[in-house]
């Protein structure tokens, strides 16, 4: 496993090199919590840290992941989120916008014979950028590993900062 860890390792910095060189789009942006958006960048699940990608699925519910390293060994982790939408807490005409969304989803960390089963909530609050597409995101993530032991984590906080390379809705 530690060999798929490392051989995976140097996607993310070429991920974000390729966001960096991406044409700019700005004219053409529309905001960032539109249906069929994608933004990838760097953020934190669970159980792990790594490349963070979010995709609108609808005006009002979107899925989120990280999949990255788990632990201090180099283990994989990943962690999906089913989140709802909620209604624009502030929003105006100067490019600054501020959500939030709330949801649930699963966390997985993969090592060299271990294996770790979890679950969390997320409540978590955005700060969406224009006519830049980025967001950056801060989330409440209490959770659960439910195996190899029973483990309940109230105090987990997770962070994300993602680019939204075209800008607009993809629909």
């Amino acid at each position: 496993m530690q060999s798929l860890v490392r051989a995976l390792a140097p996607i993310v910095p070429l991920a974000l090199l390729g966001l960096l060189v991406l044409p700019s789009v700005a004219q053409a942006a529309s905001p960032v919590r539109s249906q069929g958006n994608f933004g990838i960048g760097l953020g934190s699940g669970y159980l792990h840290s790594g490349l963070s990608m979010k995709y609108f699925a609808g005006d009002s519910h979107s899925l989120q992941g990280v999949i990255g390293t788990y632990g201090y060994d180099g283990s994989l982790g990943f962690s999906g989120d089913y989140l709802f939408e909620m209604p624009t807490i502030v929003g105006d005409n100067s490019g600054l916008e501020l959500g939030w969304a709330i949801g649930a989803g699963p966390a997985i960390g993969l090592g060299d014979n271990f294996l770790a089963l979890g679950a969390h909530g997320v409540v978590g609050l955005e700060f969406n950028i224009q006519p830049v597409p980025v967001d950056i995101v801060l989330e409440y993530k209490p959770g659960i590993v439910v195996y190899p032991n029973v483990q309940v984590d109230l105090y987990n906080f997770a962070g994300h900062v993602r680019f939204y390379p075209f800008g607009w809705s993809a629909k």
